[in-house]
């Protein structure tokens, strides 16, 4: 059960509003190559298309891309779900975030889901649906500075800690709560990396938070990188409570980095990160790391 939320004054924005607008811009076939299709029960799928006859076909579409399904067999499977909606509407509702192709097969017409549309940018295909809205709402204050519209009369507005341009989604993790001069601060920094979004983005997407790490530390060429901005990569798939072990990590498959604390950045010290050497990502890096991690305690002197 989600919690209520109190009745402060809230800014719902739909969809988020990206960190990276200016640079971003329209998005293209090609940009959003990279990006994930939804999974036919995700909450970004409900939030893009509904709980109705589009998000039905489309799970039939996602699960036979090897066989895609015919005309017939869409209807046939529309008609058994009790859909109301005709086909030819599904499907045009659907080509407006997708992108299907009628091909023949085995003499027979079919429809093939070969990925994202490219007619809006990534931004408008993260939207956030009104239950996740007051879910990342429930806490009542601002996620960095704490101040709540009740005590301090700020505004809140939902947003996504990993911007949709590098790889964030609206899974509850990625979503929080910033009042406006927060969330302006956070849209701003973020900014300051727009030179790199498209290194940054290709290392978001890849599933294991330590590759993840590790292929932004390549994208830096050498280069000092803030710990901040390797905690929010980390974080781009699934949220990482304790990123600094993922980066630790990396030490059991082979990589090498420097580690250096700036103490006249601010109120607080900053932790950067350089890359010395990387070597082959494992197959699996979940077992290579665990295998390595037995490997030094059986070595260790008792």
């Amino acid at each position: 059960m989600v919690p209520r939320v109190p009745d402060y004054q809230l800014i719902l924005a739909v969809p988020p509003r990206t960190c990276l607008e200016g640079r971003a811009g329209r998005a293209t076939v090609d940009s959003m190559a990279d990006t994930p299709l939804p999974e036919p029960e995700s909450e970004r799928l409900a939030a893009l298309v509904g709980n109705g006859s589009l998000r039905l076909a489309y799970g039939l579409l996602y699960r036979r891309r090897n066989h895609p399904p015919t005309e017939q067999e869409m209807s046939f499977f529309l008609a058994t779900a009790s859909a109301e909606t005709p086909f030819d509407q599904v499907l045009r509702g659907l080509r407006e975030y997708f992108d299907i192709a009628a091909v023949t097969l085995d003499g027979q017409r079919r429809y093939r889901l070969l990925g994202w549309a490219g007619r809006h940018s990534k931004s408008e295909l993260v939207p956030i649906s009104p239950r996740l809205r007051v879910q990342a709402l429930a806490r009542g204050g601002c996620a960095l500075c704490g101040r709540t519209p009740g005590q301090h009369g700020v505004v809140l507005e939902v947003g996504l800690r990993v911007p949709p341009e590098w790889g964030g989604t609206n899974d509850p993790e990625n979503l929080w709560g910033l009042c406006e001069d927060c969330d302006s601060g956070w849209r701003q920094y973020l900014q300051t990396y727009a030179p790199y979004a498209d290194r940054i983005s290709r290392a978001a997407n890849y599933p294991e938070p330590q590759r993840r790490i590790g292929e932004l530390l390549k994208a830096f060429d050498g280069a000092w990188v803030p710990s901040d901005l390797i905690g929010i990569v980390a974080s781009a798939k699934e949220f990482q409570e304790d990123y600094q072990r993922r980066i630790r990590d990396l030490r059991f498959l082979g990589w090498e980095y420097k580690q250096e604390k700036r103490y006249n950045e601010g109120a607080r010290v900053k932790v950067y990160y350089r890359l010395v050497r990387s070597a082959r990502w494992p197959d699996n890096i979940p077992a290579a790391i665990a295998a390595e991690e037995r490997k030094r305690r059986q070595l260790k002197p008792l």
